[in-house]
C-alpha cells in the first residue's frame, strides 16, 4: 500500500545524551558471540494487509526470542482511512522513506520488514523473512552490551551504559548509536477503518526512538563506551518493555550491531 505523509505531535518520553559518568548495573545483557538480528516491521492498524504481518512478527519473536529484537515501527500515513493507529508517528514514516531512499524503492508501503537495516521484504512474508534473518545472524557484528541502574532522584529513569567492540573489517566506518523502548502484548479494539472491529495484537511497539549524541568511528576491536539516560512513561506496562541499542551505519543505514535489556 502506497499512500502520503501526514504529520502527528509524538510526545517525547525519552530522554539520550551522552554523558561521562560511570554507571553500575542494575541489569545488563552479554555481548556473546551471537548477537541479534534486528527487524524493524513499518506496519499500521489502518492497514487490512498488516494484521498478519504482526502475527509473523509474534511468532517469530517466540520462535527465536533473543536472537531476534523486533522493532515494530506504526507509520502514520494510513491515518486518514478512519482509523489512527495509537502506536503511529511520523518519525516512523520518515525512517520508511529513508530506507527507501537508501534501498532504492522508488515508494513505501506497509507492511514492510527491513532486516539488519539491509534486506526489505512484504512483512507477512514468513519464509522470505525466516531466510533473510538467518542470512543476517551470519554475518560480522559489533558486540554490543547494555547495563542499566535507576537514576537516584528518579525511579522512572533508566541510567545506561552501552559499550561496543567492533569486530575486525569494521575500520572507518562512522556508526550512529539509537536507543530505543519497545513494549510486547500490546492489543488494540479496532472500531473503525479497514480492521474495523477486530482485536489487533503486536509485539515489540516502538514507544520511543532516539539517536544518542554525534555518530562514532568504529576501529577493529576497539571498544566504545557510551552513557545514555532513558525515562519510562508511567502509561507503559513496564513488566513488557524493552530497551534497545543499535549501532547504524551513517552512509549505507545497515544495523551493524544490537541488544536489548528488560526495563524492569
Amino acid at each position: 500500500m502506497n499512500g502520503t505523509i501526514r504529520s502527528k505531535l509524538l510526545a517525547a518520553s525519552v530522554l539520550a545524551a551522552i554523558v561521562t559518568t560511570p554507571l553500575l548495573a542494575e541489569q545488563s545483557s552479554s555481548s556473546s558471540e551471537t548477537q541479534p538480528v534486528v527487524v524493524e516491521l513499518f506496519t499500521s492498524e489502518g492497514c487490512s494487509s498488516c494484521p498478519p504481518a504482526d502475527r509473523v512478527a509474534i511468532d517469530l519473536q517466540n520462535d527465536l526470542g533473543s536472537d531476534l529484537i523486533i522493532l515494530s515501527e506504526h507509520v502514520d500515513y494510513w491515518n486518514y482511512l478512519g482509523w489512527a493507529d495509537p502506536y503511529s508517528a511520523p518519525q516512523f514514516t520518515s525512517r520508511q522513506h529513508d530506507y527507501a531512499r537508501k534501498l532504492g524503492q522508488q515508494s513505501v508501503y506497509t507492511p514492510e520488514a527491513i532486516v539488519d537495516g539491509t534486506f526489505g521484504m512484504v512483512g507477512s512474508e514468513r519464509g522470505n523473512l525466516k531466510s533473510a534473518i538467518d542470512r543476517a545472524s551470519r554475518m560480522p557484528k559489533v558486540r554490543v552490551s547494555i547495563s542499566s541502574s535507576n537514576a537516584a532522584d528518579d525511579a522512572s529513569t533508566k541510567e545506561l551504559g552501552i559499550r561496543a567492540v567492533a569486530p575486525s573489517g569494521s575500520a572507518g566506518t562512522n556508526a550512529q548509536l539509537f536507543v530505543a523502548v519497545t513494549e510486547n502484548n500490546l492489543k488494540s479494539n479496532v472500531r473503525s477503518g479497514e480492521n474495523g472491529g477486530s482485536v489487533l495484537e503486536h509485539t515489540g511497539v516502538v514507544r520511543y526512538l532516539h539517536n544518542v549524541g554525534e555518530a562514532v568511528r568504529l576501529e577493529d576491536n576497539k571498544p566504545i563506551s557510551l552513557n545514555a539516560e532513558v525515562r519510562l512513561d508511567p502509561r507503559w506496562k513496564k513488566q513488557d518493555l524493552r530497551i534497545v541499542a543499535f549501532f547504524q551505519d551513517v552512509s549505507t543505514r545497515a544495523i551493524r550491531g544490537a541488544n536489548q535489556i528488560k526495563a524492569n
